[in-house]
């Protein structure tokens, strides 16, 4: 069954030709071939999410480091604002909406990012930022469910980053993750389910039902597609560097592994499963135990190793296979930069999906210059911050998403 396409119904030479009008408006130099070869791409390849779009239109129009920043702040615009007019009669008129002037805070950010040595982009770019009044809520059209307004105990502290927190509040927001963690991926099977509407027809229980009734189908049966939870591994960080960001994270790490088909690893030097002890009925039990069984907790950091003895184990590497993978790391490694992108090359051909999550990332002008992190970065899906209570809600929608 094919995929439905992001942009149904729309004449792609036209909304090609407006976005590059937007990205020429916003001073970034496309020139006409690259036009040409961008509604080229968007025909042959006919994207079927945003982060498909986003490559397919950086590749073709970004030609120069230093020109992602204004990409990103276009298009941006044109995908939460709709600037662009990309319906049936979009040829009839020439009247384009102006994109929206940028918030006072999107052009300190941007005078920011321009100081910078190097340019920022997808997909770090993603990532919720620090300032209450650039959060906003995430554009969710899946079966998720999760609280939109917090406990008034918790509300005070939702901008707060983890480690500027108390024990206490740790206590309190983990608990408050583990119940606002009930979303869950689903992929699709093969194995069809009984509707009562009209579908495709179900033989086998068509010609069982017409033994009834002489021979003749005078009901007939359909079945629909049956789609079923999809495994979620998530690998948390608990290095030295990771000391503040432990406790949060492992409530996480139990609200998962609750769940029917989820695994929880830990690791720093060395990497240890800890399921078993996150899904016993006393969270704080729960995450006592898990640490207690990672012997070299706040130590030092081997990510590459620690991922290759996941993927090289007989069983563990079983559960990587088709699922969606959650990373919990500020990305600071001893092992080697290629060795990293190596492990993080594999993982991402074993994966559905790979998620980064890196609460240095909530930093004003950070870049993943770290070698380990530099080296990781291409091979994930999408990265965010989760430093903090709100920030970690845009973790949980991504896992569902």
């Amino acid at each position: 069954m094919t995929r439905p396409t992001l942009l149904p119904d729309i004449d792609r030479a036209i909304f090609a030709s407006a976005f590059v009008e937007s990205l020429r408006k916003a001073e970034l130099p496309v020139s006409i071939h690259s036009g040409e070869r961008y509604a080229a791409a968007l025909a042959a390849t006919k994207p079927t999410s945003r982060t498909q779009l986003y490559w397919v239109s950086r590749v073709c129009l970004v030609h120069d480091a230093r020109h992602i920043d204004t990409f990103d702040r276009v298009f941006e615009i044109v995908f939460e604002g709709g600037a662009l007019p990309t319906g049936r009669n979009a040829r009839k008129s020439n009247k384009h909406q102006e994109p929206s002037f940028p918030t006072a805070e999107q052009r300190r950010r941007e005078a920011r990012n321009q100081q910078a040595d190097a340019g920022g982009g997808v997909p770090w770019s993603q990532a919720p930022s620090a300032s209450p009044e650039d959060d906003e809520p995430a554009d969710d059209d899946s079966e998720m469910v999760l609280p939109e307004l917090l406990p008034a105990e918790l509300a005070q502290l939702a901008d707060q980053p983890f480690d500027l927190l108390s024990e206490d509040e740790l206590a309190a927001i983990g608990e408050w993750l583990e119940q606002a963690a009930i979303a869950w991926p689903r992929k699709p099977v093969r194995r069809r389910k009984p509707s009562n509407s009209p579908g495709k027809l179900d033989r086998r229980r068509t010609l069982a039902a017409a033994r009834r009734t002489g021979g003749d189908p005078v009901q007939l049966m359909w079945n629909d597609n049956h789609r079923r939870t999809r495994r979620v591994v998530m690998l948390a960080d608990v290095s030295g560097s990771m000391q503040t960001f432990v406790r949060p994270y492992m409530h996480v790490l139990r609200a998962l592994s609750t769940h029917v088909d989820a695994e929880a690893f830990a690791f720093s030097t060395t990497i240890t499963r800890i399921t078993p002890a996150l899904r016993r009925s006393d969270p704080i039990e729960a995450v006592a135990a898990a640490s207690e069984l990672v012997d070299d907790r706040f130590s030092g950091t081997k990510i590459a190793t620690s991922f290759q003895t996941l993927m090289s184990h007989a069983s563990w590497s079983t559960l990587l296979r088709g699922s969606v993978v959650l990373i919990a790391s500020d990305g600071w490694d001893t092992d080697s930069a290629e060795d990293m992108g190596r492990r993080m090359q594999r993982l991402s051909r074993m994966a559905h999906r790979v998620i980064w999550v890196n609460p240095r990332a909530a930093a004003d002008g950070f870049e993943p210059l770290v070698g380990g992190m530099a080296a990781a970065l291409p091979h994930c899906d999408v990265m965010l911050s989760g430093h903090s209570l709100r920030a970690m809600r845009q973790v949980l929608l991504a896992i569902g998403n």
